[in-house]
């Protein structure tokens, strides 16, 4: 049997594709997933695109093993450089977009090297067999329509796409059979999902699922701010399989760069819908990302970003320096911001930040959660790995055989952006 290592750069829809790519070479009988580069005969590098660094780290991995190994390059980068990867690597076995992952079984077995970046119907596998654990993930759309300025994902990723509802829960009952029970639910802006044939918009599909026996808990991500309703606030609200948090990315308080951005909110109509959220919800866990040195971001701009941070309060949020990328609308606005500057305002605002979730997280202590036990601790054994209905890590010592079960936790420490708790 072949060994391959699959490594995986980038977001929840490449961890996604990498479980496909997985699954499909497990069911041919002809391949093992291997947990290291040294073990493996074959590498599949699974690479994201979205900024310069993940595209120059991704690199140089690629460059490292290349001489070696059979080294397939899928995922966003491959459907961003095509040719480009071969002359850069001329020993590289293929290259695959983010449109052919089916194909990649008859990609390794075909000796000849292969580009395939043909932007062809994406299909999906329900029964695929998936790495052994409580939680996965699953795509229910591709794509994106929104064409944020500075984003290449609708460039690598194509138009939205809804999956059919009953492929979905197709795929769901299969992975409950699995032993799973937590999903998330992902996609480039859930919140946009539609299934025209049968009528049923992104709170619909979540009742649907909330109703799916074995299931204890549903997340998602990403949903984009424009096309968060009271409809999903409310479904979230009223399902106790639902972890109540919601990653809602701001990226920039100032009204002129989200419009420059064209993110098409204000931020003023944001915080609105934050205010909509936190109303509604009590406990509610809201994250965020950030984008800083945006072209044309003056120091007024990025002061009214930390004024917006400070004033919502995010319980975290993952932020970033503003990186070109090659065919995106914001190329034309230039890199208008140095380095220096931009790697000061992150770290400021990642410093504040910092202090904002301990805030929030020491707010937390004492208070009782129900938790979902994930796995045994990988740093401490003795101690369980469990998420809240909130969405927070909490440890606490346990029996293992406790994994897939809910149990109530008392929060009683923190440990960075986790906590250490008591089950009662």
């Amino acid at each position: 049997m072949k060994k391959v290592f699959i490594r995986t750069f980038g977001c929840q829809m490449n961890e996604y594709d990498s479980e496909r790519m997985a699954g499909i070479l497990l069911e041919k009988g002809e391949y093992q997933i291997v947990n290291s580069e040294d073990e493996a005969d074959i590498i599949i590098v699974n690479t994201c695109s979205v900024r310069e660094h993940a595209e120059n780290r991704e690199l140089s991995y690629i460059g490292k093993y290349v001489k070696n190994k059979k080294v397939v390059v899928a995922g966003c980068m491959a459907q961003n450089k095509k040719q480009e990867l071969f002359k850069l690597f001329p020993d590289l076995f293929a290259v695959i977009g983010t449109f052919n992952f089916l194909k990649i079984s008859d990609i390794l077995k075909d000796e000849n090297k292969k580009i395939l970046v043909d932007e062809t119907d994406i299909e999906f596998k329900t029964n695929y067999k998936r790495e052994k654990k409580i939680d996965s993930l699953l795509t229910i759309m591709t794509g994106c329509n929104n064409f944020c300025s500075y984003c290449i994902v609708p460039y690598v990723r194509g138009r939205e796409k809804s999956r059919p509802v009953k492929e979905i829960v197709e795929e769901i009952k299969n992975m409950v059979k699995q032993g799973i029970k937590q999903i998330m639910l992902i996609g480039q802006n859930v919140n946009s999902y539609f299934d025209e044939k049968e009528n049923i918009n992104f709170p619909k599909l979540l009742k649907i699922v909330h109703d799916i026996d074995g299931i204890e808990r549903i997340k998602f991500m990403t949903s984009h701010p424009k096309d968060l309703t009271d409809e999903l606030i409310e479904t979230i609200k009223a399902g106790e399989k639902f972890t109540k948090h919601f990653h809602l990315p701001l990226q920039s308080g100032s009204n002129k760069i989200l419009k420059l951005m064209n993110r098409k909110y204000t931020m003023e109509e944001y915080a609105e819908k934050i205010k909509k959220i936190r109303d509604g919800i009590q406990d509610v866990n809201i994250t965020t990302d950030i984008l800083v040195g945006f072209p044309g971001e003056d120091e007024n701009d990025f002061l009214e970003t930390v004024n917006a941070m400070k004033k919502i309060k995010f319980d975290d949020a993952y932020c970033f320096k503003y990186s070109l990328r090659k065919g995106t609308q914001a190329e034309k606005y230039g890199d208008t911001i140095s380095e220096e500057e931009k790697l000061k305002r992150l770290n400021y605002i990642i410093e504040l930040q910092k202090n904002i979730s301990y805030d929030i997280n020491k707010s937390y202590l004492g208070k009782i959660f129900n938790a979902l036990v994930l796995s045994q601790s990988f740093k401490r054994k003795e101690e369980l790995k469990a998420e809240t209905d909130n969405g927070k890590k909490v440890f606490m010592k346990g029996d293992k055989g406790l994994t897939g079960k809910i149990v109530k936790v008392k929060l009683i420490e923190i440990r960075g952006d986790s906590f250490g708790g008591e089950m009662i």
